[in-house]
């Protein structure tokens, strides 16, 4: 019953069970909305209701709870009924094919994680350097196919594909996360109860798949869970949603710094994500980030100040080794914290990036009333950090730590107070290597890079409007050229509602190759500006044929007031910005991909969540029948 809202029962005291059963009946010929499994659905009404007695309804109730295990539908409205757009469509469109005039990325190589699955399927930031960008062409045909498929579990923001061809993501819906697969038809194979939401975080959001195409995934808020997804994920019993074998589990993080460093849990937040540390001769290492708290709530004494700290806890970055070991029936693994790095007064609102040299971060750092004229608290610092983990001594030390301006506000449209990019680590022609973020300075973002080695600032370039930039998507960085989004006046935020007003606009590359002196407050490496669309979390650049891939919204009509924005997704040539193709998505809060990525299986089908869909845009033969 993948369209019924389940979550109270007094609903179901006011229908009449047969409509149930016979409005079940009448879509059983929809076998594509419900992946086959309106028989089974049908077949269990049907002998529920010879069965039902006085209290036939309730046990109905019950049987189905138990059976989906949440509400699959956005009911904030109360009507069980409120079907937010189409379950499944595919449409056909006609486009310019989309290739670069002039491609600078073709043939360009990231390195490779050897702990992590082959760059280009691995992860939210496509590889460990989060380049943003894929080896791959993306669907570059003159005919397009679009498939919409509705998701009864929620907004999918990442995804990831194994070795079968087959997508990964962990899905979220009604405070639940949970790590679900699909096919290239965007048909639903598997769903595991993964997590809960933690207050003012993404933690549970984040996974990888590793060397072995398995999924490691955060689980139960303080540990890491090992998926099968190497093997061929098949379909459920009856073509019903199965779920995934779990291999193994860590011991709960959060006991372990308890025992270990009498940290006290109440202190301790839950995992936001985790990494493989790159330099580990055994492979069974992780970097893995407790992002801490900030309590956005706290009493302020003015627009930028705290009367007390708002950190409610701080962050902390540990390195646990998890070894399988079959022998242990609980676990199936061991698991031994080896270091703890701790980061006192910030918070983390991004996730990490990792090298064959150390791990990368940016936090959002607070600063005692001492250290302020008002003697107030406030978030107007942020770092820049880089760590290192030495083998020999099983020990984190510190590679540097290097500040960005932080304005000290949240700005409109973004999540923190502070960067709201994971860094992103790029090499440049002459293969020297730099790190990338924004900053949150006013009255305009930069985009900074920093030497990877020393973490010196190496330029700092202005972009958007004043006192109207923001970037919440993580930057595309490759070859030594660099493109930054505007996510100004998003409203990331919102879970419920459709955005009526429009983004502040622009997307920007910049080109840092053979700038050897510090470049501040200029224009001068900015190669194009492109100020005439908005942007939704992180665009994606495909290599081979020099084409980003992007998430838009047009507020442009009148309907737009009332019933939220247009979605496309657009392909935009890298070398000169301009738009070469735009395929509408849909309007309003079912369509919207607030934050995560663009996504490609291996056949260059491109794939995105949106709060209801499950969408993918292909490549369309007119010889080729589609099933």
């Amino acid at each position: 019953l993948p369209h019924l809202s389940l979550q109270t029962g007094t609903i179901y005291k006011r229908l009449d069970f047969l409509i149930i059963y016979l409005m079940m009946l009448s879509m059983r010929n929809y076998r594509h909305i419900f992946f086959k499994q309106s028989k089974s659905s049908i077949s269990f009404l049907h002998n529920q209701f010879r069965k039902s007695t006085n209290g036939g309804i309730f046990k109905l109730e019950e049987k189905i709870s138990s059976i989906l295990g949440q509400p699959l539908i956005d009911d904030t409205d109360g009507n069980i009924f409120d079907i937010v757009g189409e379950l499944r469509s595919e449409n056909i469109y006609d486009v310019k094919p989309a290739q670069s005039i002039n491609n600078l990325f073709k043939d360009v190589k990231i390195p490779q994680n050897p702990y992590m699955a082959c760059n280009n399927w691995n992860s939210g930031h496509q590889d460990s350097w989060c380049s943003e960008s894929v080896g791959l062409d993306g669907p570059n045909g003159n005919k397009l196919r679009l498939i919409k498929q509705y998701n009864p579990y929620g907004f999918v923001p990442i995804m990831v594909c194994n070795s079968h061809n087959q997508l990964i993501g962990v899905s979220f819906k009604n405070g639940l996360f949970r790590l679900i697969s699909w096919d290239s038809e965007c048909n639903i194979l598997t769903s595991n109860l993964v997590n809960t939401i933690s207050p003012n975080s993404f933690g549970g959001g984040y996974f990888y798949l590793n060397h072995d195409n398995d999924t490691i995934v955060v689980k139960d808020h303080h540990h890491l869970a090992c998926y099968n997804t190497s093997n061929e994920i098949p379909k459920g019993e009856d073509n019903q949603i199965g779920e995934l074998e779990l291999k193994w589990q860590s011991a709960n993080l959060a006991d372990l710094m308890c025992d270990k460093l009498g940290i006290s849990k109440e202190n301790i937040t839950s995992i936001y994500s985790t990494l493989p540390i790159w330099n580990d001769p055994e492979g069974n290492k992780y970097w893995v980030l407790i992002p801490g708290s900030f309590d956005y709530d706290t009493n302020q004494s003015s627009f930028d100040s705290y009367d007390d700290n708002p950190i409610s806890a701080s962050a902390y970055i540990a390195v646990l080794e998890i070894k399988p070991d079959s022998t242990n029936k609980l676990n199936k693994c061991n698991t031994n914290l080896l270091d703890l790095y701790p980061l006192y007064n910030s918070y983390v609102n991004n996730t990490l990036a990792a090298d064959e040299d150390g791990l990368y971060f940016v936090t959002n750092h607070v600063t005692k009333p001492d250290e302020n004229t008002d003697c107030t608290y406030k978030c107007n610092k942020g770092n820049l950090m880089k760590l290192r983990w030495d083998n020999n001594s099983n020990k984190i030390y510190l590679g540097f730590e290097a500040p960005y301006k932080n304005v000290g506000y949240r700005k409109y449209g973004t999540a923190n107070i502070g960067s709201g990019t994971t860094p992103t680590i790029f090499k440049t022609k002459d293969c020297k290597k730099y790190v990338t973020i924004g900053d949150n300075d006013s009255p305009r973002m930069n985009i900074c890079i920093y030497d990877a080695n020393d973490g010196s600032l190496c330029s700092e370039t202005p972009v958007f409007s004043k006192m109207r930039s923001g970037d919440e998507a993580s930057l595309i960085g490759v070859n030594g050229r660099i493109v930054a989004e505007n996510n100004f006046g998003h409203a990331v935020k919102n879970i419920v509602k459709s955005q009526y007003v429009s983004n502040e606009p622009g997307m920007t590359m910049i080109d840092f190759n053979e700038n050897d002196d510090v470049v501040k407050a200029t224009n001068d490496n900015i190669i194009w500006d492109k100020n005439d669309t908005c942007f939704f979390a992180m665009s994606m650049l495909c290599r081979e044929s020099g084409i980003i891939y992007a998430y838009t919204c047009d507020w442009n009509d009148d309907i737009s007031s009332t019933k939220g924005g247009q979605f496309s997704i657009s392909a935009i040539d890298s070398f000169d910005g301009r738009e070469i193709w735009r395929v509408p998505i849909g309007r309003g809060h079912p369509y919207q991909h607030a934050f995560g990525g663009i996504y490609f299986d291996r056949d260059q089908n491109l794939f995105v969540g949106t709060y209801d869909y499950l969408v993918s845009i292909q490549n369309f033969d007119d010889n080729k029948k589609k099933n």
